[in-house]
């Protein structure tokens, strides 16, 4: 029902290329079709959206979407059946999930009139019972997401690492690898000569989640786990042998600390892995931020593509899980609604680039990449900090944003370009500023 030209403008470059890639941070089904919430730790959103959405993304251009994220199972094995089902009733082809680990992580492929495409989805920040995994005899594969599992070692220098061994010591928790302790169980799994671990409480029946490494500075480093990498190299090889073109898109919802401008060690791994393995473009997403492009080998690394529609104020319902971690008196749960303020992260001024990013079109001439060209998009707030609302949704005390994207002019282009401008000069990338549209060229 929207015709405003700023809009309209934006639709008619999605379905102006061969074909559209995007990724999808929802679930697709009716609450009658789905499980009970599957996580309850966690503040964040618990996202369902009505079917007739993957409809209208495929009306708006959209071909192939990676489903793999951290809210992949938010509504259990039955939101990851549905939003396979919808996506497949909307002629949407997907990649990313699947009733077992084969399945979630096989390439998709899409067929256009220059070629095949193939895309491969994978994501890093679930929880364990989201991972999917193979059947073993009579035992079902898990329903889940091709996990891409990271591992995090954190280095600090030898006094402080005296001290912690001196309090891990003392409050019983402490675990090197001459110890036999009950409530160490595979804390040391994967730990090197010298590093040692916590047995925190929650983590004493688990792989744990803390490696320190004693050294001469201070840094966290962030591996990808092995068999993972080489599980999804094989699925990139597999669709560079299948297809004429490649994508791999990497959600990952962690980082080494704060999330800056810069992606993570296991990140920036992978990605130049999987364009060594055959990949043609990489697509990262997961931070809500726009992040630099690197050209590894005359191919792109997009490590951040940002928010193109952030509608997340707007989920119809909204689970018990959610009004508790957001610390709503669940003893009056009846009278919540989800028009309750806070439910939902990032979604307030002060957040520079939550409500932007841009149209990327890949121009590829015989067999190799040409130019990105980049026309940036708002989504109803100024491209700043203190980000003032300009398309208001509703009169309630806190205004919601309409979160749609409408192509960005003036101030507004200029701060989302010189942003993907700085942090790709920081990876060697040139990118030139053509009035209101940025260009990477070859």
């Amino acid at each position: 029902m929207h015709d405003e030209p700023e809009f309209v403008e934006v639709l008619e470059k999605l379905r102006h290329s061969d074909f559209t890639y995007a990724h999808i941070e929802t679930n697709f089904g009716h609450f009658s079709e789905v499980d009970a919430p599957a996580r309850s730790d966690q503040i964040g959103s618990y996202f369902m959206t009505d079917p007739q959405v993957a409809h209208d993304l495929h009306w708006a251009g959209v071909d192939i979407a990676s489903l793999a994220n951290n809210h992949s199972f938010d509504y259990g094995v039955k939101g990851i059946a549905s939003s396979i089902r919808h996506c497949d009733e909307a002629g949407i082809k997907h990649a990313g999930t699947g009733s077992d680990l084969e399945e979630a992580r096989e390439p998709a492929y899409l067929e256009t009139k220059n070629g095949r495409v193939a895309l491969v989805s994978t994501s890093t920040g679930n929880k364990s019972h989201e991972w999917a995994t193979h059947p073993k005899a009579s035992l079902p594969g898990r329903p889940g997401v091709n996990a891409l599992r990271a591992r995090t070692r954190y280095v600090i220098g030898q006094e402080a690492a005296r001290q912690l061994k001196e309090i891990g010591s003392q409050l019983g928790i402490l675990r090197e690898h001459h110890m036999n302790v009950e409530g160490s169980s595979g804390l040391l799994r994967n730990a090197e000569d010298g590093e040692f671990s916590l047995a925190m409480p929650n983590d004493q029946s688990t792989t744990g989640s803390n490696l320190f490494t004693p050294s001469d500075h201070f840094e966290v480093q962030t591996t990808a786990d092995p068999r993972d990498k080489e599980g999804n190299l094989r699925s990139i090889a597999e669709a560079a042998t299948m297809a004429d073109l490649v994508l791999v898109a990497h959600h990952f919802s962690v980082s080494e600390g704060g999330r800056g401008d810069t992606a993570p060690g296991f990140v920036r791994e992978f990605a130049h892995a999987a364009i060594d393995a055959g990949a043609d473009v990489f697509i990262g997403h997961g931070w809500h931020k726009t992040l630099g492009i690197e050209i590894y080998n005359g191919k792109p690394i997009v490590y951040g593509l940002g928010n193109f529609f952030a509608q997340s104020e707007f989920v119809r319902r909204v689970p018990f899980d959610a009004y508790e971690s957001w610390g709503h008196d669940v003893d009056r749960l009846t009278t919540l609604t989800p028009a309750a303020h806070p439910l939902h992260p990032g979604l307030t001024a002060g957040n520079l680039t939550w409500w932007s990013s841009a149209v990327l079109n890949f121009v590829f001439s015989g067999g190799k990449l040409a130019e990105i060209e980049m026309t940036p998009v708002e989504l109803g707030r100024e491209v700043s900090r203190e980000a003032p609302l300009h398309r208001p949704v509703g009169s309630g005390d806190a205004p919601l944003t309409d979160g749609r994207p409408y192509i960005a002019t003036g101030e507004n282009a200029q701060a989302i370009l010189e942003r993907y401008q700085r942090l790709s000069a920081d990876l060697g990338t040139e990118l030139v500023i053509d009035g209101e549209v940025g260009r990477i060229r070859l």
